[in-house]
């Protein structure tokens, strides 16, 4: 009875995020068709279920809850637009989709941060192509001072970084702690990336080293396009 009791408290509205929460897309398609639960509800983060639908990677009930009326310029309580979220998949479907409902890529967040920001660190290439394609700008700064292009050579992605470089006016620029891009891909070790951003590569091999033994460089990390999207390591919880 106090399981019963319990699942009755619930509203349709808090139904459809533990649906969406819990990986059961249908139930949660259920109740917007049905009318039962509202497509512009809102979880305790502000958020709203298309956010959280994007944020799963649920494509029906993206399409379902955008043709049933949920606002995709909606912002959550730190900022975040559901195009954000669409900019942490390396598939770019996503935020297609919430652009052709008129999503505005230039977007910023709290921290200042656009959805390309978020796709640059992240390393998803073809979403940040979309994005720029469709009016995002490379040029704009977060409020610590990074471009998507000091994202992307955190983020370890050669594919963002370059296309980031064709459309960034100077890719010497500093952010608050005095960094440019380069300086970070050096930071982490990256050093084709910092090469290709004009800068030292970092040392990481002994000279007393014979050069026919020396160990091959390790390729730089592909951003973060196979961790999984809630993981409190993904870049939606991170700065940099």
């Amino acid at each position: 009875m106090a399981i019963a009791s319990t699942v009755l408290a619930q509203t349709a509205d808090e139904r459809l995020f533990e649906a969406i929460q819990d990986g059961k897309p249908l139930v949660a398609e259920g109740l917007i068709a049905n009318g039962q639960a509202s497509p512009r509800a809102r979880d305790a983060n502000g958020e709203t279920a298309l956010h959280r639908a994007v944020e799963k990677g649920l494509r029906e009930l993206t399409v379902l809850l955008l043709r049933s009326g949920a606002n995709p310029a909606a912002r959550s309580n730190s900022g975040e637009t559901a195009l954000h979220l669409a900019a942490l998949h390396a598939d770019a479907w996503f935020a297609e989709q919430l652009l052709a409902w008129k999503a505005d890529p230039r977007a910023r967040n709290d921290d200042g941060e656009t959805p390309l920001h978020w796709a640059a660190l992240s390393g998803n290439a073809a979403t940040a192509r979309l994005l720029l394609l469709r009016g995002a700008d490379a040029n704009i700064s977060d409020i610590r001072g990074n471009l998507p292009l000091h994202g992307a050579a955190d983020g370890g992605d050669p594919a963002t970084v370059r296309l980031l470089l064709e459309r960034t006016d100077n890719r010497d620029a500093k952010n608050r702690e005095g960094l440019a891009a380069a300086d970070l891909a050096r930071a982490r070790g990256y050093g084709e990336l910092t090469a290709l951003l004009g800068g030292n590569a970092p040392r990481t091999e002994r000279a007393d080293r014979p050069a026919d033994r020396r160990p091959q460089e390790e390729p730089p990390k592909q951003g973060f396009r196979s961790m999984d999207i809630d993981d409190p390591n993904h870049p939606r919880f991170q700065s940099y």
